[in-house]
C-alpha cells in the first residue's frame, strides 16, 4: 500500500509532481511532522484548484501574523470536488484553514492577539503552571501542535508566530516540581500546551517520571489532539511509558465524525490498554458540529469506542474565527437538551462555557426560568424540566 500526495515546497522536485510514499514512511509520526504543509503555497500544491479562487488571498491575509501546519494524514481527511477543490463546508477544512471573512466592523470580544482568555496573571504560578481549581495544576508542556486549530482557545500560546506566552525551559519545569512539591492540596496535574505530546518519547518520560516521584497517589492527566491529527504518535513505546508511570487519564480533542478514522482507533486502543481513562473534549463550532446529528453521531462513535463524550466547550471570546464559529447558547442548549432525552447518559457531554474565572456547567433549562429551588415550611423543593420537557417538582 502507498500513498501519494504533494509535499511541502522544500521537498517539491522541479515539476512539483507528487511523490509516491511507502506505509512505512507514512506512519511515522515525525515524518508526518516533517511533511507537514506550512504555508499557503504549500495548499496551492495540494488543492491546485486553489490558485484561481479569490479565497486565496484571505487566507494569505490570516496567515500573515498566525501559524498554518498541517500533517499529510489529515490533509488526506480533507474531502475535494472534481476540480481539486475543498468540497464546500468541509469539517476539517473549516477548523486548519483560516477561509473565513472578517468582520466588517470591530467587536468587543473579537480576537485581538492580546487579550487573554484563561490564564489570569494571579494564576501562574510559574511561566508554565497554573493554579485556577483548589485541587489541581495544568502544566503548559509545549506551545507547538502537530496541527493548529485556527480557532484556537490559546492561540495567545500557539498559533502567533510570535507568540505572547513563553516556550517552556527546564528551570521552569524544576520551579514547577517545587511548587507542587510544597502544595499537598493538590491531587491532580494536567500536562496540556500546545500538544505535550509534540516532546520526544525520552523527554516524556523524564517529566512523568518526576512527577510520580512527588507523590505515588498524584493523579496525572495528559490532554492531547495528537490522536486526530497524528494518530501515528501513540506508539507501543509511549503506551508502556504511560503505563509504567500509571497516567490516570488521557483527555482527547476533537470535534466531528470525520475525524474518527482506522488509524485513530488503533490508537485508542492502544491508549485504553495503558489503563487510563479516555474521555473528549469538544469545541462546539459553528459550521462544523453545530447539529443535533452530527454531534449525536460523534459522541455516540466516541463512546462506542471507549472514549466519554466529556466537555462539550462553548466558544471562547477572544479567539480567531469568532464571526465563522461562535454559535448562540440558545441553539446549543437546544442541541445537548436532545441529546439528553435520546441518547444513553454517559454519551452526552456536559455543555460549559469556559470563563476567565472557571468553567460553568449551563443548566439545560436556562431559557424557561428553571430549575429552581423553592422554600416551604416543610422543606424544599425543585422545580425543574423532565427529559420529555415536562415540568416536575422534586419531591412531587
Amino acid at each position: 500500500m502507498s500513498h501519494v500526495i504533494t509535499p511541502p515546497k522544500n521537498n517539491t522536485p522541479l515539476d512539483d509532481a507528487p511523490i509516491i510514499f511507502s506505509t512505512s514512511d507514512w506512519s511515522d509520526w515525525k515524518w508526518q511532522q516533517r511533511n507537514a504543509i506550512t504555508s499557503a503555497e504549500d495548499l496551492v500544491r495540494h488543492f491546485p484548484g486553489l490558485k484561481a479562487e479569490p479565497r486565496l488571498n484571505r487566507i494569505r491575509d490570516h496567515l500573515q501574523n498566525r501559524k498554518l501546519s498541517v500533517t499529510p494524514y489529515t490533509l488526506d481527511l480533507i474531502r475535494c470536488d472534481e476540480h481539486l477543490l475543498p468540497a464546500a463546508g468541509d469539517p476539517v477544512w473549516r477548523q486548519l484553514i483560516p477561509d473565513w471573512h472578517g468582520s466588517a466592523t470591530v467587536q468587543p470580544l473579537d480576537y485581538d492577539g492580546e487579550s487573554e482568555n484563561w490564564e489570569m496573571p494571579g494564576e501562574m504560578v510559574t511561566p508554565i503552571c497554573q493554579h485556577k481549581y483548589d485541587n489541581r495544576v495544568i502544566v503548559r508542556l509545549a506551545n507547538v501542535c502537530h496541527a493548529y486549530c485556527q480557532f484556537c482557545y490559546e492561540a495567545l500560546r500557539t498559533l502567533e508566530k510570535d507568540p505572547v506566552k513563553p516556550s517552556m525551559r527546564r528551570q521552569d519545569w524544576l520551579d514547577t516540581l517545587d511548587y507542587i512539591r510544597d502544595h499537598p492540596e493538590l491531587d491532580e496535574v494536567i500536562l496540556s500546551g500546545g500538544e505535550p505530546l509534540m516532546h520526544s518519547d525520552k523527554h516524556l518520560d523524564g517529566y512523568l517520571c518526576d512527577l510520580r516521584a512527588l507523590r505515588p497517589d498524584l493523579i496525572i492527566r495528559i490532554h492531547t489532539r495528537a490522536l486526530t491529527f497524528n494518530p501515528f504518535r501513540i506508539t507501543p513505546e509511549l503506551v508502556q511509558i504511560f503505563t509504567r508511570h500509571n497516567v490516570n487519564a488521557i483527555g482527547l480533542h476533537i470535534a466531528h465524525p470525520n475525524e474518527i478514522t482506522a488509524q485513530m482507533l488503533t490508537a485508542v486502543r492502544r491508549l485504553r490498554s495503558s489503563g487510563a481513562m479516555l474521555f473528549a473534549n469538544i469545541p462546539l463550532l459553528h459550521g462544523v458540529n453545530d447539529s443535533y446529528e452530527t454531534l449525536s453521531q460523534l459522541c455516540l462513535t466516541l463512546y462506542r469506542n471507549g472514549i466519554q463524550p466529556h466537555y462539550l466547550y462553548h466558544f471562547m471570546p477572544f479567539s480567531p474565527g469568532s464571526d465563522a464559529f461562535r454559535t448562540d447558547i440558545t441553539a446549543a442548549l437546544a442541541i445537548v437538551g436532545r441529546m439528553k432525552r435520546r441518547l444513553s447518559n454517559m454519551a452526552v457531554p456536559e455543555y460549559v462555557l469556559p470563563h476567565k474565572t472557571g468553567k460553568y456547567s449551563v443548566p439545560l433549562d436556562l431559557c424557561k426560568g428553571i430549575p429552581e429551588l423553592e422554600v416551604r415550611e416543610d422543606g424544599e423543593y425543585l422545580h425543574f424540566v423532565n427529559w420529555q420537557g415536562q415540568r416536575c417538582t422534586f419531591p412531587e
